[in-house]
């Protein structure tokens, strides 16, 4: 029953629209980046988190760099609109 849903899941919408997000996060600079979260809101911000969850995930330093407030939570397992809305806000920290 579960493999279904998740058949579903990888067809739908949310998911297309979250892999775009997640290439389009791996061809910009984390300034980029940084820009395209600043300016998103509810599940498009959602989708570039995990996408920059993604990209420091396997590597992307700058990324990290850029997003430093995922690294507590890189790793974790979640799909695109599962992260809670009262997370804490990534906040950019410039000298």
């Amino acid at each position: 029953m579960r493999q279904g849903r998740d058949q579903r899941y990888l067809e739908s919408d949310d998911y297309k629209a979250y892999k775009e997000i997640e290439e389009q996060i791996g061809l910009c600079t984390p300034e980029q980046a940084w820009a395209m979260y600043y300016v998103s809101t509810g599940m498009v911000r959602e989708n570039i988190t995990l996408a920059v969850m993604e990209h420091i995930g396997r590597g992307n330093r700058a990324l990290l760099l850029e997003f430093p407030d995922l690294l507590r939570i890189a790793g974790r397992d979640a799909e695109p609109g599962e992260i809670a809305s009262n997370w804490p806000l990534l906040r950019r920290r410039r000298r």
